[in-house]
């Protein structure tokens, strides 16, 4: 009788597990780049760089595999929180994370109004935790599934009265200077 050979037993642990709606941890590159696309933008706007949380991964995790593309409303902590939902190869997390800090055109420092931009660069979030879900229902059928993408920020940022604190425009922001 043969046995299967040891290396392959994970693997199909690994298939058998994400079949039935059970994630695999986030990968160390896809860490990275979730990182990368939040810091880069937070260094222009003088915000130092967030760390990576697995429990506020694992909060993100749990929103995104509900595939209902709605904010949680705090039911999953105190934590601030962006969403974003793209189909096609090419929407990955780079895409994701800019459409958020793309809103920097619509900012207005004399008149603060809670955005995604304004969460992705908010001084006083220090920890950041994402997750991607392949969802279906999000769009109409004809675009096929979604990519649907969940970041959980804490300590939360858009707290209104503390926008002067936490915003810090670059002295010519606007969507040509912020890089994703």
């Amino acid at each position: 009788m043969m046995m299967p050979r040891l290396s392959t037993l994970p693997l199909v642990l690994l298939g058998l597990l994400a079949s039935y709606g059970v994630d695999a941890a986030t990968s160390q590159a896809d860490i990275n780049a979730y990182l990368a696309a939040h810091n880069t933008v937070r260094a222009q706007h003088g915000a130092a760089n967030l760390a990576w949380d697995e429990s506020l991964a694992s909060a993100a995790q749990t929103w995104v595999n509900k595939c209902k593309f709605q904010h949680s409303g705090g039911s999953l902590g105190p934590y601030g929180e962006n969403l974003a939902a793209g189909t096609g190869g090419s929407y990955g997390i780079a895409a994701a994370v800019k459409s958020w800090t793309d809103e920097v055109s619509q900012y207005n420092a004399q008149s603060p109004v809670p955005s995604h931009f304004t969460q992705v660069v908010w001084k006083g979030s220090q920890k950041v935790g994402c997750a991607v879900q392949e969802c279906s229902g999000i769009f109409p059928p004809q675009y096929g599934n979604a990519k649907f993408y969940a970041c959980e920020y804490f300590p939360a940022g858009n707290v209104i009265g503390q926008f002067p604190g936490n915003m810090h425009m670059a002295a010519s922001s606007n969507r040509a200077n912020v890089q994703a």
